[in-house]
């Protein structure tokens, strides 16, 4: 904790606008208090970012934690803010059974700022821990039960979630019925994790409306659920999920990120609107690795700028989700929430979901994280 520190000779970024200009940065008690070209501070301490860029901090729409700490969990500390994460959203890990065990310790004792989906199975995303599917029966969705922990937890949720792939679901279409009326009865957004369903996504995406996400976009699992057809052509159902505002993520994930599908969609002119990583604690040591290593594989895809990729982590998850109390720019009066990375040139090898290789030129690492009067510095 510092009473004052001082940012000193970095490059401050909009990723609104993707604008750049040298700046220091002076936070007192925890608030930015001064943003100019050249700040002396002498009482402050100096974090010297010479080479570096300074962003708002930076969000992923799209990990998991667990209530039981078991290998599939997340160290909110060394694995988000140590990388450079200010602010993350559970994508479903947790049902009505065990969301309360699986709250206070993430809401109340990190730095990080934290909102989950809740998961419509009752004992949530068990599948992913070796106990058998998320929805074995009818009996594993007790509608009651998940509609009186939404209500009661409405203000830190952010929507439902469920998994229909055909390891985790008896009966997918079953399932995103059960999904479809709750949103609808309790006025929340949806999300649907399906890489590889049955469903199919000509008859997946028409459950979906404005706001709710479809997860593992590029996937590229099976040819029923990808975005484009055996012509490489975008699909009608994608195109009018799109028109009618559904969000496609990308959510990397362990099994759900293939380059082959994304170069065949961003050819045919498609791109997710949100970047999320899918981190959780099964594939921190690959093949996701952290936001960073996913935003440096977005960055050789596209081959658009920094700010650009930047926007589609943060400010589209923001805008698209409505995180109100998420800050999208970085200005004088407001807490703290800044992420200090650097740019490096050389040879970057990263597999995909596939284990197929691609070799970038560029690559983004986060340095220090800055969240109130705590500074972080990041893991390399």
């Amino acid at each position: 904790m510092l009473d004052s520190y001082l940012i000193k000779n970095g490059t401050l970024v909009s990723i609104l606008d993707g604008r750049e200009r040298k700046a220091d940065i002076l936070v007192e008690r925890g608030i930015i208090a001064d943003i100019r070209e050249e700040i002396e501070a002498p009482a402050a301490e100096v974090i010297d970012a010479s080479g570096m860029y300074i962003t708002i901090g930076w969000l992923d729409s799209h990990c998991h934690f667990t209530a039981i700490g078991d290998r599939v969990s997340l160290d909110p500390v060394n694995d988000l803010i140590r990388q450079g994460v200010t602010y993350a959203l559970d994508l479903g890990t947790s049902g009505p059974a065990n969301y309360e065990d699986f709250r206070a310790p993430l809401l109340y004792r990190t730095d990080l700022r934290f909102h989950p989906y809740l998961y419509i199975g009752t004992y949530g995303a068990r599948g992913s821990l070796g106990r058998g599917m998320d929805f074995e029966s009818p009996e594993d969705i007790q509608p009651e039960k998940v509609k009186a922990v939404a209500e009661k937890y409405r203000h830190e949720l952010v929507g439902l979630k469920a998994r229909i792939d055909d390891k985790f679901c008896f009966d997918p279409d079953y399932v995103m019925k059960q999904l479809r009326a709750l949103g609808d009865e309790l006025d929340m957004p949806i999300a649907v994790h399906a890489p590889r369903s049955r469903i199919g996504i000509d008859n997946l995406l028409p459950y979906l409306k404005k706001g709710d996400v479809l997860c593992h976009t590029l996937a590229g699992n099976s040819d029923v659920m990808k975005v484009i057809d055996e012509n490489g052509n975008i699909k009608k159902s994608v195109l009018e999920a799109r028109k009618r505002g559904v969000i496609f993520d990308l959510s990397h994930g362990t099994n759900a990120y293939s380059y082959e599908t994304a170069e065949a969609a961003w050819k045919a002119g498609f791109f997710v609107d949100t970047i999320s990583s899918d981190l959780h604690g099964g594939n921190i040591n690959g093949p996701v690795f952290s936001l960073a290593a996913v935003l440096t594989k977005m960055r050789g895809l596209t081959g658009k700028p920094w700010s650009w990729i930047l926007e589609k982590t943060i400010v589209q998850p923001v805008k698209l989700l409505k995180l109100t109390d998420k800050a999208v720019e970085v200005c004088e009066g407001m807490r703290a929430d800044l992420t200090i990375y650097k740019i490096e040139e050389g040879q970057f090898t990263y597999l995909d979901s596939k284990k197929l290789e691609r070799t970038f030129s560029e690559k983004i690492t986060p340095c220090y994280t800055c969240i109130g009067d705590h500074v972080y510095t990041c893991r390399q």
